[in-house]
């Protein structure tokens, strides 16, 4: 079932499902015509299909708000601000009724207003509302989106920013999308931006000075703004008449000036837009007349002081020539000053009066130090101008001035110490000055030599000069101090030194008479000058000639003085010669004062040969066991003596003993001289020690073994021969058979060099080494008759095979006579029993053993024996 409006015959699209029940039916409707006045008040309940019941209320699901009734029945569907889909809910209350609501949903089409082509705005407007343009009665929805068609790049959602293309007309459009059946609305606008009248602003223009005013007399106050300026007028914001009517555009500054003085005038231009979008604008011409003070006449003098008189007063500035000016602010002034050099200030203000002469103190704090100072006036103002009536001030104010310096402290004097005779040469120094000036120095000497109040002008260049006092004014040796007394400049600056005192010192030369006393010596040897009579030295340097079998010319050497003594070394390289040699001495300095003396004492000496070096054998050699000394050493003589190495001294002891390597023996003559030493190569032979094989001591005594199988067993015994000694240290012979009980002692030896190892070889044999593989013989029969044969009862060799047998002797009866072992290796026929005769012997007859063997599970062996004395 369909149900419609007369008045929405075209535009309204109804859907429904009906329920039949008391609050109607669920009802959809779509306006897509939003902007159609019929739309815009829309009645729901008339709306709903079916027959609802009156009286029922409506819930407004969207939360819309815009009921235009109490019955809330009715909306203002230009009330709501977008397109889209929106519900109500009508509610009755009605017990009879199976459903007591019903949902009405209203779909509202997009509305983007109405094109607009004659949109206008002003290129100064940063905030153009594009929604202004589009419609108003209804407003266009607000969930579409702007276009910026002519991509001007300054449109941000709906806002346009017209200042960043500037003039021109530029497109636009505004979408809002479609809903359900309705299509998507579009509108354009075109918006044209128009110019702002030119100029506008504020330009102040300053005529300063009488000359200046005069050059203003037909001033054109067009040429304060551009050529491409707006259409406008001018106006007189102050009264000056010097504008009559709107194309007056001439003043005349001068004619202000001689009818309203000094001050400040303006006028004012409005330039009119082009379209009334734009505001009128103003742009305002400042005259500034103001007034210039001359004082490029005056002089700023400051006097130069000397440096000590800087602290009694403070340095005074004085400018003279200021003019007698009136109608002034004020008479007062602040000027700002710098001083420049070694010490300097900076923006120092103080304040003046126009008085001729004026006078200024600067800063009490200002200490300057000697030099060259410029003073300068940076800034001069007037104190007061409450109408700014002051434009400029014309000044030149610069002077130089001088600390002259004084030198005191800062001098220094050096006055070196002399020898007697010599000049006194005392050099002056100025710290961090480069003084090119004379000063006059007043002067005292006291002490080993005096004179007083004596004056000299020294001339310093870069800060330094020197006086020179000569040396016969200074006739005595001692210690001298000068003072110096007054100081005085070139500028009449005086320092009266306190403190400048200086010691120094006259030396005594050296004493020409020196004694030498010397001894011969052997060519190779020092030479040693014993010197006497060099009182008052320390340190004396000695220039000294040799002459004879040896020539050396003025040869200097530094000694050291004890108790007026000392010893004057000439080194062996100076004496190549033997023969006489004669030492003379030609100058003496004391080597810590510099004073020197001229002498000429000699003395002569001799030189004597050495004898030849020893005939010796160029290699000896010994074994190392012999541990030979120095007294086996050939050649042995009294006269002979041998040296560790070739530069020794010192003698060997002959109980040295000696090793590997090159030993130097001399010999020395009746005159005491040694001879060059002559190498001897010292050899040690030695002998490895005798090491034995793994296992080495083993033997197998039923082999017999002998002192010739265990050299054998030595890992020296294909190179050397072993030598074996017992434990008294006799030599063994080679067939000895080995014993455990004896500790041999081999020594390798070495038959090239007849040469024996140092240490032994300490060796003891077991001889039990035997395996499974040997036998051996038990003796059936014994004659224990002390005749030396087969007098006792014993098994050969079993001891080296089974060590630990045991075997035990019975009768017939079985008792038993006799146990025995490795240690009881022997029976004699004695028994063990007392069943048997008084004397212990048994008798002939048949006896029998048994034999344990102990070792690798041997069953027993047991047999007979028979015993015939």
């Amino acid at each position: 079932m369909i149900k419609a409006y007369s008045l929405l015959i075209v535009l309204l699209l109804v859907k429904f499902s009906a329920f039949g029940q008391c609050a109607g039916q669920d009802t959809t409707i779509t306006i897509c015509n939003y902007a159609n006045t019929n739309n815009q008040n829309f009645n729901l309940f008339n709306a709903l299909s079916g027959s609802p019941d009156s009286g029922g209320t409506w819930t407004d699901n969207s939360n819309l708000g815009v009921f235009t009734n109490g019955n809330q029945d009715e909306i203002n569907i230009w009330q709501i601000n977008q397109s889209g889909v929106f519900t109500y809910t009508y509610t009755i209350s009605n017990s009879n009724c199976t459903d007591t609501s019903s949902t009405l949903t209203l779909i509202i089409g997009g509305y983007a207003g109405e094109d607009n082509f004659s949109a206008n705005a002003c290129e100064n407007d940063i905030s153009v509302n594009l929604f202004q343009f589009i419609s108003s009665n209804p407003n266009p929805h607000l969930n579409g989106t702007w276009v910026d068609v002519s991509n001007t790049g300054a449109l941000t959602n709906n806002i346009y920013d017209a200042t960043v293309q500037g003039v021109g007309t530029y497109t636009f459009t505004y979408n809002v999308p479609s809903q359900n059946t309705c299509a998507m609305s579009t509108v354009s606008v075109e918006l044209t931006v128009h110019p702002l009248p030119t100029p506008a602003g504020v330009v102040e223009y300053e005529v300063c000075g009488l000359d200046e005013i005069a050059n203003h007399t037909n001033v054109d106050l067009n040429s304060y703004i551009s050529a491409s300026s707006s259409n406008g007028y001018w106006s007189d914001n102050n009264g000056t008449n010097e504008i009559n009517g709107t194309t007056d555009t001439i003043i005349d500054i001068q004619n202000i000036f001689n009818n309203f003085g000094y001050g400040v005038y303006s006028f004012s231009r409005t330039a009119i837009p082009d379209h009334p979008i734009c505001e009128f604008q103003t742009f305002t011409v400042i005259i500034q007349i103001r007034r210039q003070l001359d004082f490029s006449n005056a002089v700023l003098e400051v006097e130069s002081i000397c440096e000590n008189d800087v602290s009694g007063f403070p340095i005074q500035a004085t400018i003279n020539g200021f003019p007698n000016l009136n109608d002034l602010p004020s008479n007062l002034f602040n000027i700002t000053y710098d001083v420049n050099g070694p010490v300097s200030l900076s923006g120092i203000t103080t304040q003046i009066s126009l008085n001729d002469p004026e006078s200024f103190s600067l800063p009490n704090t200002f200490a300057p130090t000697p030099g060259i100072y410029t003073i300068e006036v940076t800034d001069f103002e007037i104190f007061s101008d409450p109408n700014n009536i002051i434009c400029q001030l014309l000044y030149d104010l610069e002077d130089t001035f001088e600390i002259y310096p004084i030198f005191e402290d800062d001098i220094v004097i050096d006055i070196p110490d002399i020898c007697l005779g010599e000049d006194l040469l005392i050099d002056f120094d100025i710290e961090n000055s480069n003084l090119n000036e004379d000063l006059i120095i007043d002067y005292n000497i006291s002490g080993a030599n005096t004179f007083t109040a004596t004056n000299v002008t020294l001339n310093f260049s870069n800060g330094s000069s020197s006086l020179q006092i000569p040396g016969n004014l200074l006739p005595n040796s001692g210690t001298n101090e000068l003072e110096i007394t007054k100081i005085t400049t070139i500028n009449g600056c005086v320092t009266t030194p306190t403190d400048l005192n200086f010691e120094f010192e006259i030396f005594e030369n050296p004493d020409p008479f020196v004694i030498i006393a010397m001894e011969n010596i052997c060519l190779g040897d020092d030479a040693i000058a014993a010197l006497s009579n060099l009182t008052g030295i320390d340190q004396l340097e000695i220039d000294y000639s040799l002459i004879g079998a040896n020539i050396v010319n003025n040869q200097l050497e530094t000694i050291n003085v004890n108790n007026a003594n000392g010893e004057l070394i000439l080194p062996s390289s100076l004496l190549n010669n033997s023969g006489v040699t004669t030492l003379t001495i030609h100058e003496l300095t004391n080597a810590e004062t510099g004073c020197s003396t001229i002498t000429n004492v000699d003395f002569t000496f001799e030189v004597f040969p050495l004898p030849d070096a020893p005939d010796a054998p160029a290699l000896q050699e010994f074994c190392e066991v012999d541990a030979a000394q120095v007294s086996d050493l050939t050649p042995n003589l009294p006269n002979i003596f041998w040296y560790d190495s070739e530069n020794s001294e010192i003698p060997l002891s002959a109980d040295t003993l000696l090793t590997n390597g090159t030993y130097w023996v001399a010999q020395i003559d009746a005159n005491g001289c040694y001879s060059l030493k002559t190498p001897v190569s010292i050899l040690i032979n030695q002998v490895p020690v005798a090491t034995l094989i793994p296992d080495g001591d083993q033997f197998c005594g039923a082999d017999e073994p002998t002192l010739l199988d265990l050299s054998a067993y030595t890992q020296q015994y294909n190179q050397y021969q072993i030598n074996w000694y017992d434990q008294n240290g006799n030599l063994l012979a080679n067939d000895t058979p080995l014993s455990e009980t004896t500790t041999y002692y081999g020594y390798t030896y070495d038959s090239v060099i007849n040469c024996e190892a140092v240490d032994a070889l300490e060796v003891n044999v077991s001889l039990t080494a035997c395996d499974g593989n040997y036998d051996f013989f038990i003796p059936d029969a014994f004659s224990p008759n002390n005749d030396g044969i087969n007098d006792v009862f014993r098994i050969p060799d079993i001891e080296y095979i089974y060590p630990d047998y045991t075997f035990e002797i019975y009768n017939r009866y079985g008792k038993l006579l006799y146990e025995g072992d490795i240690n009881r290796p022997h029976w004699n026929g004695e028994a063990e029993s007392d069943l048997v005769l008084a004397d212990g012997l048994v008798p002939n007859g048949v006896y029998f053993y048994i034999v344990d063997f102990n070792k690798n599970n041997i069953a027993p062996q047991q047999g007979r024996l028979y015993l015939n004395r």
